[in-house]
């Protein structure tokens, strides 16, 4: 009898130190499951936190212009037929929004429920799947409920990357249809640019030739007038049409002399230099004067036409006085901002007495901007 209980006692001994060295393998290992289910649950979290956790917002269509895809012609339309590339434009693809809020599994509860394997019931008690009388690892309050739902999730965040790349293909196509088109309306306005021009030439080459002949006409206008009393009506028929069409060489040649005067050609314009003379009332009267007309900002000098009341005051109302050397200033026209609307002062020079015409230079000193035609003038 004590031969068999020393042989069971060393039996017990032999199985405890088995049990021992297996529990030791057991753990190494059960530490090692415990550390992987931490870093998949922390993967989880950092994957989660880059999902969407709602739908894109529906985006109202907006009203963006449509893109005039007529034939370019001489007859003006009035309803152009336009681009219907905008009509299912997914404007919620943009974002336009606010961005719609991530997943956020970092919570307590969430943390949680991602270690909850089971289905726990409301007794607390692991619900049983019917089908093969195991604990269910489906349904609310489970792990397998919220990958679930990151996996629809980024199912959805897919999709729209999918639709988004489409939309970038189609708005590539768009622009590049857009762009050719604009090169050969470039193209056109040069060719039209380059008629119009030509055209241009031709006008000039045909009033020099209405020049000659009107000076033939006035030898002509001589020996009409010795002729016999028959053409008389004629005569004054062509004296009204002389009328005029001297009245219009006058005006042209009158703006001709205009520029050859401020380009420095010379000519009849009689041109009276600024002097440091004092103004005979002693101040100006403050308002708009006049508007620039010519300006040449890297010569710093612009060309002003005054009303011919303020010509008055500067150098009379007989015009005989000489011009002072004062200053006025400009604004832009259009602009309300007074500050904003500021260009310049400018010194008053020469005066073409006959044209209410005044040459002036830019002061530097006060120039906020380059001084433009149409410029208003003002004290």
């Amino acid at each position: 009898m004590g031969k068999v209980l020393r042989i069971l006692v060393v039996l017990i001994a032999i199985l405890g130190l088995v049990a021992v060295i297996f529990a030791s393998k057991n753990y190494s290992k059960r530490e090692a499951l415990k550390g992987r289910a931490d870093a998949l649950e922390a993967s989880i979290i950092r994957i989660a936190a880059t999902l969407e956790a709602e739908e894109l917002p529906e985006a109202s269509a907006q009203n963006f212009p449509a893109r005039d895809v007529s034939p370019v012609t001489s007859r003006e339309l009035d309803n152009p037929e336009r681009s219907s590339f905008w009509d299912d434009y997914k404007c919620k693809l943009e974002g336009m929004g606010d961005p719609p809020p991530m997943l956020n599994y970092g919570s307590q509860a969430m943390r949680l429920q991602l270690r909850s394997l089971y289905k726990v019931g409301p007794d607390g008690k692991y619900e049983i799947n019917p089908l093969d009388g195991k604990p269910s690892t489906e349904g609310a309050g489970t792990m397998d409920e919220l990958l679930k739902r990151a996996q629809d999730r980024a199912k959805a965040q897919y999709n729209n990357l999918v639709a988004t790349r489409s939309e970038l293909a189609r708005l590539r196509a768009e622009l590049v249809d857009t762009i050719e088109d604009l090169n050969r309306q470039k193209q056109n306005g040069r060719t039209d640019k380059r008629d119009l021009e030509n055209a241009r030439a031709d006008v000039d080459r045909l009033n020099g030739e209405v020049r000659a002949k009107q000076s033939q006409l006035d030898a002509a206008n001589e020996s009409i007038e010795a002729a016999n009393s028959e053409i008389d009506e004629l005569k004054d028929t062509n004296a009204t049409l002389q009328e005029n069409i001297t009245e219009l060489t006058a005006r042209v040649d009158e703006q001709e002399q205009i520029i050859r005067e401020l380009k420095g050609a010379g000519g009849g314009l009689k041109v009276v230099q600024a002097t440091e003379s004092a103004l005979q009332d002693g101040v100006l009267t403050p308002g708009d004067k006049g508007r620039i007309v010519s300006a040449n900002d890297e010569w710093k000098y612009a060309v002003i036409e005054f009303s011919p009341e303020f010509i008055a005051e500067l150098i009379g109302p007989g015009r005989d006085r000489p011009l002072p050397a004062c200053e006025v200033m400009v604004r832009r026209a259009g602009v309300e901002d007074t500050d904003a609307a500021f260009v310049t002062r400018l010194k008053l020079r020469q005066i073409l007495r006959d044209k209410n015409i005044v040459i002036a230079d830019i002061l530097s000193d006060w120039q906020q901007k380059p001084v433009l035609v149409g410029d208003i003038v003002f004290n």
